[in-house]
């Protein structure tokens, strides 16, 4: 073959692979299709919180057998996660869910993941990002950005009581004079059963006197203790329950990194740091129209 023909061949496969890839991998589509929208209602028990209609058509390629367990909307300014549970196979007709998300701005931006497990920290079958329109008066990012809740209040992070730190001073010094006593015994198997008794004792006594003491601090404050200061001894995770079930940040910063999740309507799952303190407060309570006398309207 001569070098023309070489180029001319070269050439040839070049520009028929373009062609030939086209005619054998199918047009990428997407896996699924999402839409959150305001849903329009005058009740209004759960602000801050909003009501909105996410709409999930879950629509995989063929050779797809993931199942949507959760998803989870979170504002692309941030504040805590929502999570729904959900079972959704693919090729499932549309389906259509309920949500309570905080209106962060009049035309916000929400991050929507769709999970293959139950839990917000799933692996994440598709990820979306999709436009949210609110009504103007029905914003409420300032419900949790609360700098001056922050300010107000000497909110130092809770340390261990000295009389614990004491318990643990004596027993690790009572468990290594314990230690010593037990190479003056000559034979080996005897002194290897005195040692490790010695140190299974003095991890019991320490694991009893540590665990004595609550890992999560929480207090309430405020007038009509409409706060509640959470804080930890170690990192560990726990349930914020209601009444308290608005976070409340110190500004965007803290709000952009906050990972706590709306696990269910009320209850909020919170990782906690040591040194870092987390506050929460009351939702606001919404109006009750008065009536004629000047009582309040009272519901059935």
């Amino acid at each position: 073959m001569t070098r023309r023909q070489t180029v001319f061949f070269f050439a040839a496969i070049v520009l028929a692979s373009p062609l030939a890839l086209s005619q054998t991998t199918r047009p990428n589509r997407p896996v699924a299709r999402i839409s959150l929208q305001y849903a329009e209602t005058s009740e209004d028990s759960a602000a801050p919180y909003r009501r909105a209609n996410l709409t999930v058509h879950y629509d995989p390629p063929d050779d797809s057998r993931d199942v949507i367990r959760a998803v989870t909307v979170r504002s692309a300014r941030g504040g805590p996660v929502v999570l729904l549970n959900a079972t959704i196979p693919p090729h499932a007709s549309e389906r259509e869910f309920s949500v309570l998300l905080p209106a962060m701005s009049a035309q916000d931006s929400c991050n929507v993941r769709l999970l293959s497990g139950a839990t917000a920290d799933s692996p994440a079958i598709a990820k979306f990002e999709t436009p949210v329109n609110w009504p103007a008066e029905s914003v409420t990012a300032e419900a949790f950005l609360d700098p001056d809740a922050h300010d107000q209040g000497d909110f130092l992070p809770p340390v261990w009581s000295d009389r614990t730190l004491q318990l643990v001073f004596v027993i690790a010094a009572s468990a290594c004079a314990a230690l010593g006593a037990c190479l003056l015994i000559r034979r080996p198997a005897f002194r290897t059963a005195a040692a490790s008794a010695v140190l299974i004792a003095a991890a019991c006594c320490l694991w009893l006197t540590v665990g004595a003491k609550p890992i999560v601090i929480r207090k309430e404050i405020g007038p009509n203790k409409r706060l509640l200061l959470i804080s930890c001894l170690r990192d560990t995770r726990c349930e914020v329950l209601p009444p308290h079930t608005v976070p409340l940040y110190y500004d965007m910063d803290e709000m952009s990194q906050d990972r706590a999740v709306v696990a269910a309507p009320g209850k909020l799952i919170v990782d906690l740091e040591v040194g870092r303190v987390r506050l929460f407060a009351r939702p606001a309570q919404p109006d009750r129209p008065a009536t004629q006398d000047g009582g309040e309207a009272s519901g059935l």
